[in-house]
């Protein structure tokens, strides 16, 4: 009787190899995807940290738009504590500027390693008709009363969540007194 069977002295493994070969790539792919996944949330988290940082910088100009507008005389501008006179204002690069009474302290929002600072820095005198110092005054007209108008510089300052991401805004205001 003849035997139907192959030898096993005659298998490659070539099967066996292939499979190897496909298992290898698939690893290497899933591993590449993992890395993009993992560099995306970082770039994710990163945005929302510096959009925590502007929306916070922003609010702290707000409040000094509206300390400028409760103000009834140019006073406290004595260049310190956050109110500076003309070409008296500190360097907003510089990390002193936002440490002690150098600037003010806003009220801080949820999301931010530290509160929000800003300076204001009176500019001096605006012509209503100059080009040069072209602003929108909203509600003022010649009917809105007599008064000089006075030019604000105010830079606010803020931080995210993890104290790395870093937002200075810088805004001009005018203000009739």
């Amino acid at each position: 009787m003849r035997s139907m069977c192959t030898s096993p002295t005659k298998q490659k493994g070539a099967a066996l190899l292939v499979g190897l070969i496909l298992l290898l790539i698939l690893t290497v792919l899933g591993v590449a995807s993992l890395n993009d996944t993992v560099v995306q949330n970082k770039m994710s988290g990163a945005m929302q940290d510096t959009n925590a940082a502007l929306q916070a910088a922003d609010s702290a100009v707000r409040e000094a738009e509206a300390f400028i507008d409760g103000l009834t005389t140019l006073a406290g501008f004595v260049d310190n504590n956050g109110l500076y006179t003309e070409g008296k204002a500190p360097d907003p690069y510089d990390a002193a500027t936002w440490t002690g009474t150098v600037s003010a302290v806003a009220p801080g929002t949820h999301g931010q390693s530290t509160k929000p600072r800003y300076f204001i820095e009176l500019m001096g005198d605006v012509q209503e008709n100059n080009s040069n110092t072209s602003v929108n005054i909203q509600t003022y007209s010649h009917e809105s009363g007599a008064g000089q108008l006075k030019g604000f510089r105010i830079v606010g300052r803020a931080t995210g969540a993890s104290g790395v991401a870093q937002r200075i805004v810088e805004s001009y205001y005018v203000r009739r007194f």
